[in-house]
């Protein structure tokens, strides 16, 4: 069996008397594809944002590889370099190329030397499908050219383990598909992936589990067929209804 890459063990977070995770557990192990989904507020961004430790969890545990990241004493800046984040929100740099976006964590991060840093930028740029829009600015590049550029950022970093954090979200649906597209061949390519989205025709062609969160708790969790065909709680069928119609499917 795959060895496991990122998992939680009872994760809690609290926002003052908002209690936004509640006891999540889950493993994502080496080449998996997980789409995490659920309504609004759930916890899913909570939930992404407390295993790449861009957010200390309340309670509980999150651990790379077998090394406790929630434990006292670990360098989270170095963690956090071995797990790459694709945000909701499209945030590079307006004033620098997209080139020099991607460059920009591995010059002052890993504190690669500039040539290098821009070769392996534009490496990443190139599996993005990206490499002739390097010498752009975010302003002349579309949204779904921009998150592609993101998710460039966080593969040039070479990660163990990718999380998005419903990339498409801020996109219309024109542009959606070709930031689905590129994160469907970086599946294919065997990524390590967990996915938070609302894309349910995706996310049953990519993932190879999915997990229904709400209030913050995972109540499903099983293949993407037993989501469309039958779901065995009560809450995740009426959400599914909702999402299908919505989309009508």
């Amino acid at each position: 069996m795959p060895e496991v890459v990122l998992e939680a063990r009872d994760l809690w977070k609290d926002y003052g008397n908002v209690v936004a995770l509640k006891g999540v557990s889950l493993k994502i192990r080496e080449g998996e594809v997980k789409v995490v989904f659920g309504p609004s507020g759930s916890g899913k961004s909570t939930l992404l944002r407390c295993l790449a430790m861009l957010t200390k969890p309340t309670k509980g545990e999150v651990y790379l590889r077998g090394e406790c990241l929630t434990a006292p004493g670990v360098d989270l800046n170095k963690a956090r370099t071995r797990i790459g984040f694709v945000f909701q929100q499209i945030l590079l740099f307006h004033h620098l190329t997209a080139l020099d976006n991607v460059a920009l964590g591995l010059r002052v991060v890993l504190k690669m030397p500039k040539e290098e840093a821009r070769k392996k930028a534009m490496e990443a740029l190139r599996e993005v499908r990206m490499e002739k829009w390097a010498d752009y600015y975010p302003a002349h590049l579309s949204g779904g050219q921009q998150q592609r550029v993101g998710i460039a950022r966080a593969l040039a970093m070479d990660p163990e383990v990718i999380l998005f954090d419903e990339p498409t979200s801020s996109l219309d649906p024109e542009l959606t598909g070709e930031v689905l597209d590129t994160i469907r061949q970086l599946a294919k390519e065997g990524r390590t992936m967990l996915i938070a989205t609302h894309e349910m025709l995706f996310a049953r062609e990519a993932a190879d589990e999915m997990m229904f969160i709400d209030n913050g708790k995972i109540l499903e969790v099983g293949p993407p067929e037993q989501f469309f065909t039958n779901p065995k709680t009560e809450r995740a069928r009426r959400f599914m209804a909702r999402l299908l119609e919505k989309r009508g499917r």
